[in-house]
């Protein structure tokens, strides 16, 4: 019985739920009906169509509307003479360079130096050999010296008595010629224990051992109480007061240079340029690289040029001529070519517009690059005098208005080549015109 009543149950549950979902159903069918019906008479409305278009246009705004000005910096192109050049690329090397070593026999007993330290010919001493033994030396010879000479003495009066005896044909001339040759002999005698004595002196002197000429100590090769011998390294040394760039110049400009030509030189660590004096162009280069060493002599500025650093030379790589000059930074250079924007008065001189130039470049110096349009339209819109767009050129559409700003004198000046120009972060308002980075007076 108790299972009949279940089953009841069930069944009685079953069909309220069928019933109940299929009422939500028909009514979700008949209020998607109704809605559509009212969205359908509505869309046929040309007055609810209109405001629709009205609200969305007020939103996204004139479709046809021309975007602001784009800010921009402006330099002007010029006709000048020019000399094309190349960079090269070299280091800065000693002008003379020297391993001392000990000329005496010893042992080191004071060596004052270390790598670093400055020293100054004929005065710094590098270091000193133990003398010992050559002023016993000096002693012995100047001894040898001594008793020669005494001797000699005893033998030139001898010489003089025979001379008088074989006058008198007392002796024969053979003990005459005799005692001449004994005196000659003491003579070489005492002329080789003088030269002794000498070189014992110069010894004794060259067991201090001084700088020979003003430079630096860049390294150590002995210690104190070492024993060295003649030849023994002692220190290397490199001098000072001047200072050599050392290029190695290809093969297509080498015959360009030539000794004592003066040519610029950029210390690249210090980004200054100094000027310099080519010394040396050998006539025999490395095969593989197809280049020639050139030496070129600088001042080193009171130790401020050290050898090691880079260096950059600019080579002259054909004669000077006249050509269309812009800043390097009006050239915007791509796969395709490379483009020079210009701007142009139009009706509102108070927003110019601008349009681009295909150009070629024919000579590139450091900051300037020789230019030629590539047509014939290029050529007349593009001359001496025109305004070229140095910045901001990046995103520029063809007949796009721009405003030119600079730091130095605000809105519409040009920026001329001498000026200091740099970008720096826009302002709100500059943001807000065209979303581009702006200038600011610094």
């Amino acid at each position: 019985m108790l299972r009949d009543m279940s089953t009841s149950d069930s069944r009685r549950l079953v069909l309220i739920s069928s019933l109940s979902l299929s009422a939500l159903l028909a009514g979700c069918l008949v209020g998607g009906l109704v809605v559509w019906r009212g969205w359908h008479e509505r869309v046929q409305d040309p007055e609810f169509l209109q405001k629709q278009l009205n609200r969305v246009g007020s939103q996204s705004g004139d479709p046809e509307a021309e975007p602001p000005p784009a800010l921009v910096r402006v330099d002007l192109a010029q006709q000048k003479r020019i000399r094309p050049q190349r960079p090269i690329v070299g280091r800065l090397v000693e002008e003379r360079k020297v391993t001392v070593a000990s000329e005496v026999t010893g042992k080191i007993i004071d060596l004052p130096v270390e790598e670093g330290t400055p020293v100054v010919a004929g005065k710094t001493v590098l270091a000193r050999v133990d003398d010992v033994w050559c002023r016993l030396a000096l002693k012995r010879s100047q001894a040898q010296v001594a008793s020669t000479e005494a001797k000699l003495r005893y033998e030139l009066l001898e010489l003089e008595r025979c001379r008088e005896l074989r006058d008198k044909n007392a002796i024969s001339q053979s003990e005459f010629e005799s005692k001449e040759a004994v005196v000659a002999e003491l003579q070489a005698i005492l002329a080789e224990a003088k030269a002794a004595v000498e070189e014992e002196g110069e010894r004794l002197i060259r067991s201090v051992i001084l700088a020979p000429f003003d430079g630096t100590v860049i390294a150590e090769h002995a210690e104190a109480g070492q024993h060295v011998a003649p030849g023994t390294p002692i220190v290397d040394m490199v001098s000072r007061g001047q200072v050599d760039a050392r290029l190695m110049v290809p093969e297509s400009v080498i015959n360009l240079i030539h000794v004592d030509q003066i040519l610029p030189i950029k210390i690249d660590p210090l980004g200054e340029e100094v000027r310099g004096m080519v010394v040396s162009v050998t006539p025999y280069g490395p095969t593989a690289s197809r280049t020639f060493p050139v030496r070129i002599r600088l001042d080193d500025q009171g130790g401020r040029l050290k050898v090691g650093m880079s260096v950059t030379a600019s080579i002259a790589t054909g004669p000077e001529r006249t050509a269309l000059v812009v800043s390097k930074d009006a050239v915007l250079i791509s796969p395709d070519g490379s483009t020079v924007w210009i701007a142009l008065d139009g009706d509102d001189k108070k927003h110019p517009h601008v349009q681009p130039v295909p150009v070629s470049i024919n000579a590139r110096m450091p900051a300037e690059y020789a230019i030629e349009p590539e047509t014939d339209k290029g050529r007349k819109l593009l001359a001496a005098g025109t305004r070229v767009v140095v910045e901001g050129a990046e995103r520029l559409t063809p007949g796009q208005r721009v405003r030119i700003v600079t730091l130095d004198d605000g809105p519409g000046a040009v920026a001329g080549p001498g000026r200091s120009v740099r970008p720096t972060r826009p302002t709100a308002p500059a943001k807000a015109a065209n979303g581009s980075p702006g200038c600011q007076e610094s």
